[in-house]
């Protein structure tokens, strides 16, 4: 008989993978370690926020509002400081909305992380002055796609629904072809640097995710390839006593004197072929998380995931010793889209 995985608790908004689909984040947690993901599946979230998800969340929503205004026609230059800072401070209060539950040292993340984007980010725009020159397409940033597989044993359809943001996509060299513009933040690339990176690409799921949505939302058309838009995460910390604007000033003298180390772009193309390879290895992947789901294949621990490269796993006191006391519980399970 199937062994059934406890999820949550049984109710109307208890999570349903054909009714609620999959996330690219979901399923990098699934991968990661399946008790985490049925932890994070019962709704289990920690009150604390690294900085380097603080970063990337503001980044984020802040490019998504400037290149807003950039295909409404409102911004056809790179953006002023004052422009930047007011943006800042609507995205800050998003966040804050968003996460009522972070703890002082979170809100202290948050904090620096405002102070680097407004002195970071218009050097960015001014860097990348391109950008107000490309045929950007309209907004694809959100997507609910139906998604089935095969059941291995019983050949029966196993349905969901794929969902995810994409950042943006656009148009070059009046090619019918688009591009695929994914942005990271990032505080280090890896010991191996550009070429590390260049060689995971091909592989990343993420990255195979959206190219196979854009190709969908353009009518079949497989995309030329991918942008990968990388910005760097100052590591400068603030110096024992030292007020805010001059640790601001620092980080500007910083990347002002290097902006092509913190802001990094690799591009890589794709053929139909590419895609037919990703999408295969996305079908096997949300297989084993379905088969998981339904009970149907085995539940473990996976202790490597334990420390990993952005440091210890979050759910670690919950799977070391029963310590909940540092997470919170929630219903909204994929709070970063706005339709969950």
């Amino acid at each position: 008989m199937a062994r059934i995985i406890p999820l949550v608790p049984v109710s109307v908004k208890a999570y349903n993978p054909e009714r609620d689909g999959v996330t690219f984040s979901l399923l990098q947690k699934f991968k990661n370690c399946k008790e985490f993901a049925r932890l994070y599946l019962k709704g289990y979230k920690p009150k604390s926020t690294s900085m380097g998800q603080v970063f990337g969340s503001i980044t984020h929503s802040l490019f998504q509002k400037v290149y807003e205004d950039v295909r409404a026609g409102k911004l056809t230059k790179p953006p002023s400081t004052d422009y930047v800072k007011k943006h800042v401070a609507v995205v800050e209060q998003q966040w804050r909305t968003d996460n009522p539950k972070a703890d002082a040292e979170t809100l202290e993340r948050l904090e620096i992380t405002c102070i680097i984007a407004e002195a970071v980010l218009p050097m960015y725009f001014k860097f990348w002055n391109k950008d107000f020159k490309v045929k950007w397409n309209p907004p694809e940033t959100e997507f609910k796609q139906p998604f089935a597989v095969e059941h291995p044993f019983t050949h029966k359809k196993m349905r969901t629904f794929l969902r995810g943001k994409i950042d943006a996509s656009f148009y070059e060299g009046g090619k019918t072809r688009p591009w695929l513009h994914e942005t990271k933040t990032k505080s280090r690339i890896g010991e191996s640097g550009e070429s590390n990176l260049t060689d995971i690409l091909p592989h990343e799921m993420q990255v195979g995710i959206y190219l196979l949505m854009l190709q969908i939302a353009h009518g079949g058309k497989t995309p030329a390839g991918l942008l990968y838009n990388i910005v760097r995460r100052p590591t400068v910390k603030p110096k024992k006593n030292e007020d805010l604007h001059t640790f601001a000033q620092r980080i500007i003298a910083d990347v002002r004197k290097r902006p092509e180390y913190y802001f990094l772009r690799l591009r890589m193309t794709v053929d139909k072929q590419d895609l037919f390879v990703r999408q295969q290895e996305l079908e096997d992947v949300v297989s084993d998380f379905l088969l998981w789901w339904k009970g149907e294949t085995g539940h473990y621990k996976n202790s490597d995931y334990c420390e990993n490269k952005y440091g210890t796993c979050s759910m670690l006191p919950i799977c070391g010793r029963g310590d909940f006391s540092k997470h919170y519980r929630t219903l909204r399970i994929f709070s970063e889209l706005e339709e969950a």
